[in-house]
């Protein structure tokens, strides 16, 4: 018995480290490619990592003796697909135009909103808590985009990108949620986690590709050196050490390790000169920081009383 308790404490510790480390990787990733993507289009690494992305989870898949149903999860990978080109390509160009820091607090801040949204749509029942939680994010995500448009983010300055910047985080909020909704339906179907992954980046791909395809292998053979280490670091690494908190923790500290994201992104963007420090863009972190972890306190609460 005793060897057993040992072993389930291992394997928390494991998830544990796992999950920090992810959000610390993703962190770091969004402000190197921030930085990365001034000069360029802003969909070049997306097509080309996301491709690897895609290659790397389909050699995992093929040797999985899952037979996927395709029937009917075909409705379902059309609505992951769309969803993803949202979040992802909503966040990467996003991070063109806004700091880093905002990026990552709207999508990560916005998804509770849109999930309250979303059940509200679907006649479900929501309680007085959830809308105080919603009207506390969305008056802290006011607040970081009014920290752009007054010059007070890290980013000093603003134009008419700055404008598309904020609705691709929005959009980025508005995918993730939906990429929850659909990639839990897929997993209800029998899917694997690699078997999704290895689908879900199609329409992200192909966009991507028509975007930059005249300028894409030029650009590859010249930074394939950043390009090829920020895939590993930056998306392969934390979604398999995602998967392995998953898998050894519970969905509340999960949960709760997503809501540090932004604030590792706060810190981490500091070493980018090109970056300024922001107060505003502090407050509005750490505010959406505890709305967030309130909503999956929340969240947490309701499972155990079901």
């Amino acid at each position: 018995m005793g060897v057993i308790v040992e072993n389930k404490r291992n394997l928390y510790a494991i998830g544990v480290i796992s999950l920090l480390l992810s959000a610390i990787l993703t962190s770091i990733s969004q402000v190197y490619y921030s930085n990365r993507v001034q000069a360029v289009h802003p969909f070049l690494f997306t097509g080309i990592s996301f491709f690897l992305t895609t290659v790397f989870f389909q050699l995992i898949t093929s040797k999985q003796k899952v037979e996927p149903c395709w029937k009917e999860a075909r409705s379902s990978l059309w609505k992951l697909n769309g969803a993803s080109i949202l979040a992802f390509m909503g966040f990467y160009f996003a991070l063109k135009y806004i700091e880093p820091a905002i990026v990552s607090s709207l999508e990560m801040g916005l998804g509770p909103l849109f999930a309250l949204l979303l059940a509200i749509q679907q006649k479900k029942r929501v309680i007085h808590a959830q809308w105080g939680i919603a009207i506390g994010i969305f008056a802290a995500s006011l607040l970081l985009i009014s920290a752009i448009f007054t010059g007070k983010s890290a980013i000093q300055t603003w134009d008419q990108s700055s404008i598309l910047g904020v609705c691709a985080s929005i959009l980025c909020g508005l995918g993730a949620v939906l990429c929850t909704v659909y990639s839990k339906q897929l997993s209800q179907l029998g899917w694997t986690s690699s078997m999704i992954l290895s689908k879900r980046f199609y329409g992200i791909i192909l966009l991507s590709f028509i975007a930059t395809y005249d300028v894409m292998f030029t650009y590859l053979l010249e930074n394939i050196g950043w390009i090829l280490l920020m895939t590993v670091i930056g998306v392969l690494i934390p979604m398999y050490l995602l998967q392995k908190g998953i898998q050894y923790c519970e969905v509340f500290l999960v949960m709760m390790s997503l809501c540090f994201i932004p604030v590792f992104t706060f810190f981490f963007q500091l070493f980018d000169t090109r970056l300024q420090w922001s107060n505003i863009t502090l407050m509005g972190v750490l505010l959406l920081l505890l709305f967030g972890i309130l909503s999956v306190i929340l969240e947490q609460r309701a499972r155990s009383v079901s």
